[in-house]
């Protein structure tokens, strides 16, 4: 799993400041406020997450929510002895 993940922002872009938006990497999702575009881009000041990480991360929640699980029912059948 060597690909990366990026987090990505949406914003209102002043109309003025479009095109240099676009030139790092944003695009334009459609029609924002009173003279604003709604943009999604890259998080600003964020470097890529690898996807081995998040999925990491998302097993380490698991086996933690499973030991909790376990301890709640060892006790319980230690209270019913």
């Amino acid at each position: 799993m060597s690909e990366f993940a990026t987090d990505h922002v949406r914003a209102f872009i002043a109309k003025a400041r479009v095109a240099e938006m676009k030139g790092r990497g944003w695009r334009v999702i459609g029609p924002g406020e009173e003279g604003s575009l709604l943009m999604e881009g890259p998080q600003l000041g964020g470097a890529p997450v690898r996807m081995a990480s998040l999925v990491n991360d998302l097993f380490d929640d698991m086996i933690a929510r499973a030991l909790e699980r376990a301890d709640r029912m060892d006790a319980a059948i230690a209270r019913a002895a």
